[in-house]
């Protein structure tokens, strides 16, 4: 029979006897104890000492359910600098037993810093011992892009939200984005796939979901944004294949979005989390308070500005301005020839404004600006419709639209399942 190889250092218990002096990480000994430092001398709440910390996860290990379990998703990467090292993505999870499991990903693009502070805000601030379910979190998805405040991984210059189903074989970014699909996706009945402004583009704060065909799909993802509690819903038409979006399609799981700028990003974000671990039972006690999301959408081509010159582009138009065909977007100034005339930029259709690129360097090709426009009575319908879908086993319906007691309490289906080690997926 085959021994158990340790979790963390991956020996046979016949050698690690021999080794485990040269353990880095303790390894032998399974978990550190929790009271392994004071939290007063380390300026952190209490509340998070009950901390399993510093983990190495592997790409295929079970993960915890219960409890609080921070440390680093292991992604082989080989380099001159490092022949045997790895990428340490962070991962953590806290967990109350049985419930559905949320995911939430930030920093995905590593230049939007409000959704990873959020995340690890809201992490300390949740109690295992009071929750239904568990929060898997990751707050620097794209872990080299985090690093270097850059939209791309500088390591092989990928973009993680175009590289679903990624590759386990493929370079690192491949191999976070197989990770999060064929691991942790396939744990998950909530994805929350968490954006801010960055460094190119900024938008109205909006919960975001795309369009899709299913009914139940698409009902399913507009409950779940009318949960989040933004001042506006923005539903896209796109292809959603190699983004989180079908991602989580393909695991089974119902995902939407954030774009969150304004005065206070972190604070809005916390809020609609918390708002939407409420509405799925996960937590007690009120919820930060939401009005009705405005739901707009963008679906026609003519909805994308871009940029067909090369220079500084100035703006014209802002954040929620309303704006018909042919009305200026903004002027790009050759400046290197001073007496130049200016481009104009011009709106090919009538629209709300809702992401702009801001003044700055602009070249042939960038996306300056794009609009949305009010939903009609057939989105609104669908919109309304969905307010009442509950298929969470601690949802509890609303009384306006499902009268009765709570729902029956149960394991979710994902509770115990664990994923396919055989299967894996090709760009």
């Amino acid at each position: 029979m085959q021994k158990p190889l340790c979790k963390m250092c991956r020996t046979t218990p016949s050698f690690r006897r021999i080794i485990s002096w040269n353990c880095r990480i303790g390894a032998c000994r399974m978990k550190r104890t929790r009271g392994g430092f004071q939290a007063s001398n380390q300026g952190v709440s209490t509340a998070v000492t009950n901390v399993v910390a510093d983990r190495i996860f592997g790409l295929t290990e079970d993960l915890p359910t219960t409890g609080r379990h921070a440390g680093f998703v292991k992604i082989p990467y080989s380099s001159d600098r490092s022949a045997y090292g790895f990428v340490p993505v962070p991962l953590a999870i806290v967990g109350g037993g049985t419930g559905p499991t949320l995911l939430l990903l930030s920093g995905i693009f590593g230049d939007e810093i409000d959704t990873q502070i959020a995340v690890a805000r809201l992490l300390r601030s949740l109690d295992p011992d009071t929750m239904n379910g568990r929060v898997i979190a990751m707050t620097m998805a794209n872990l080299p892009a985090a690093a270097a405040g850059t939209r791309h991984s500088p390591i092989d210059g990928r973009n993680l939200n175009k590289s679903f189903p990624g590759d386990v074989f493929g370079t690192p970014t491949s191999m976070i984005a197989d990770y999060i699909e064929r691991h942790l996706m396939s744990l998950s009945d909530l994805v929350l796939d968490l954006h801010s402004d960055g460094q190119s583009l900024r938008y109205l704060p909006s919960a975001t979901l795309v369009d899709h065909p299913d009914p139940e799909i698409q009902g399913r993802r507009l409950a779940m944004a009318r949960a989040f509690g933004a001042d506006n819903l923005l539903r896209f038409r796109s292809f959603e294949d190699r983004s989180t979006s079908g991602a989580a399609r393909r695991a089974g799981a119902t995902r939407i979005g954030t774009e969150i700028g304004g005065p206070t990003p972190i604070e809005t974000i916390m809020a609609g989390i918390m708002r939407l671990l409420n509405w799925a039972g996960m937590i007690a006690g009120p919820a930060p308070a939401a009005g009705e999301a405005r739901l707009l959408l963008n679906q026609r081509e003519d909805d994308f500005v871009y940029a067909l010159a090369n220079g500084i582009f100035e703006p014209a138009a802002q954040l929620g301005d309303v704006v018909a065909a042919g009305d200026l977007a903004g002027h790009i100034h050759d400046l290197t020839r001073p007496f130049a005339t200016p481009v104009a930029v011009i709106f090919a259709a009538p629209g709300i404004v809702v992401c702009t690129r801001g003044r700055g360097h602009a070249a042939r090709g960038d996306c300056l600006m794009h609009l949305a426009i009010e939903a009609d009575a057939e989105a609104l319908a669908e919109r309304d419709e969905a307010a009442g879908l509950r298929w969470l086993s601690t949802q509890i319906a609303t009384p306006a639209k499902r009268p009765g007691a709570a729902m029956p309490r149960k394991p979710s289906a994902k509770a115990d399942r664990k994923p396919d080690k055989k299967t894996r997926h090709k760009e």
